[in-house]
């Protein structure tokens, strides 16, 4: 891969020999980076412009779900990922003065992905990984442009040319002109600020939440002294988060109250006073980072204009009280991904990209509508109604301790099996055994499109014209039980077939479930979806 801030002249855009590329991706976050690995994986040529010219270094994101695990798990990384994690036991409520209101366990147990509920990590870490992998396994497929800022998209019958300016005083002054990057298709994974979604004409759907607060980010002098403890204090005189923000680090977040102004408490002064009540201190850590945010909740209206599509934070932004904003970005990039592939391949007519946003945007709303419900009972400020708040989470501990985290259905689309209240849901992941190995089904099995059979090989009770379908557009067809290729190891499967309630269950390329029931039936459905 080449990384340059300025010089690509292979991509100058100025004459018909020009390289046209499958994807240009529009900022290179860890979602962008997820996206480009992806579909690099396929065989797929990808451009990214990325308008800073060197990675950002410092924490943002420090939340992920076992959903997101196994997503890096298909992206290969997570042997080199998983030990720049932490495991937290609980995530802890307590009042203004540290008394426990109610504590909601489990956050280290394997998930239905087969990793671990709610790991902490540190995002420069992954966004590290990911690019090193993308530049040592594709790097003659992925051209990377740092330090260019986009200006312009115009699109043609077949393809987007993009128009990119340097973005940065150390490069040319731009006199030599803008560079013209041509693909069949544009996703910008550029942010908050999108120019992708604005030159879509597409705008936020505010959530009504906003909530200034300040987030810092720290690491102890003593590694004795750092605990992976994440405890939420609904404190009405300053509500206050502290969580772990992987090996090492920990992070606070302070609401700023009204009449505080948000440039009186952007500076280190203002970070040590606030942390000086939980016994931080510079004797005793390094201040790595401070920054006031407002946290919003928005959703895009449009996440696909013809051949330009968004993802991540420019199609949709939480509070961080779930811990989903990055995850709702990767299970983007994962959803757009083998949509993508499947159109470049001729294995889909373009229709498939509609389903997209059809599907994803009632899933992030859903979670942030979630997020929100969590930050309007973490930010009360007023006392009488603090105490009220606090006796109800009380008298509640015990059932609301017992309650699981959110795992909405995608929304409706030819790619959710109609009628079938399995369809939409995420899939499971246990570990099986396969030809004297044991291991997670993905890495025994693989990923893209599943047929699985209880007890059974599906593809034994299929027609010619649905196996070929079924080759056509990848699908590999397993049976999990005795007499069969795999065997489950911890019974996970088991388990999920009695839920089911069926014999066959059919798995797409991002975990969801197209359907349940009989093979020959969820076959029949699936080609028909394909054909309208």
């Amino acid at each position: 891969m080449t990384e340059t801030a300025m010089n690509v002249d292979t991509l100058r855009g100025d004459g018909p020999q020009d390289e046209l590329f499958d994807v240009a991706i529009v900022g290179y976050g860890p979602v962008g980076q997820a996206l480009a690995l992806a579909l690099a994986q396929q065989g797929h040529r990808i451009a990214v412009i990325e308008r800073w010219p060197a990675p950002f270094g410092l924490p943002r994101a420090v939340g992920l779900d076992h959903e997101v695990m196994r997503i890096l798990q298909s992206l290969g990384v997570t042997q080199e990922f998983e030990p720049h994690t932490t495991r937290s036991q609980v995530y802890e409520w307590r009042n203004g003065a540290g008394e426990l209101l109610v504590a909601f366990p489990g956050l280290d147990e394997t998930g239905p992905s087969g990793w671990p509920a709610g790991p902490s990590f540190s995002q420069p870490t992954l966004e590290r990984i990911l690019s090193e992998r993308v530049r040592n396994d594709h790097g003659g497929q992925v051209e990377v442009l740092l330090g260019m800022a986009v200006s312009g998209i115009s699109e043609s019958e077949n393809r987007v040319l993009l128009e990119a300016w340097p973005n940065s005083p150390d490069t040319a002054s731009g006199a030599a002109g803008p560079r013209r990057i041509a693909a069949r298709w544009v996703v910008g994974c550029d942010g908050a600020g999108s120019i992708v979604r604005q030159q879509m004409c597409a705008t936020y759907e505010d959530i009504a939440f906003a909530a200034d607060w300040l987030v810092v980010d720290l690491q102890p002098k003593d590694p004795a002294r750092w605990s992976s403890e994440l405890i939420q204090v609904c404190d009405p005189k300053r509500p206050t988060t502290m969580v772990s923000g992987g090996p090492g680090r920990r992070r606070f977040e302070f609401m700023m109250l009204e009449g505080e102004r948000k440039e009186d408490f952007n500076n280190a002064q203002a970070a040590w006073a606030l942390l000086e009540r939980w016994g931080w201190t510079p004797a005793n850590a390094v201040l790595e980072r401070h920054a006031v945010y407002t946290f919003r909740a928005c959703v895009a209206d449009v996440w696909r204009r013809g051949r330009v599509m968004i993802a991540g934070d420019a199609a949709h932004l939480t509070p961080p009280f779930a811990g989903q904003g990055l995850c709702a970005g990767l299970r983007d990039a994962m959803a757009l991904a083998w949509r993508l592939d499947l159109v470049l391949r001729g294995g889909a007519a373009d229709g498939l990209l509609d389903s997209y946003g059809d599907e994803r945007r009632p899933h992030a709303r859903a979670l942030i509508e979630f997020a929100v419900e969590l930050g309007r009972i973490i930010c009360v400020l007023d006392p009488d109604a603090a105490r009220q708040r606090d006796a109800r989470l009380r008298a509640d501990a015990a059932e609301l301790s017992r309650r699981k985290f959110p795992a909405p259905p995608l929304g409706a689309s030819p790619l959710v099996r109609g009628a079938d209240p399995q369809a939409g849901c995420l899939g499971r992941q246990g570990r099986v055994y396969q030809r004297g190995r044991v291991g997670r089904f993905d890495d025994l099995v693989g990923t893209g499109f599943v047929l699985i059979g209880d007890g059974h090989d599906p593809a034994n009770r299929l027609g010619s014209e649905q196996l070929a379908f079924l080759q056509r557009i990848g699908v590999t067809s397993v049976g999990i039980g005795q007499g069969c290729a795999l065997r489950d190891i911890d019974g996970t499967y088991r388990r999920w077939f009695d839920e089911l309630g069926c014999s066959a269950v059919l798995l797409r390329p991002d975990f969801y479930v197209y359907g349940a029931g009989e093979a020959a039936e969820l076959v029949d459905d699936l080609m028909a979806a394909w054909a309208a």
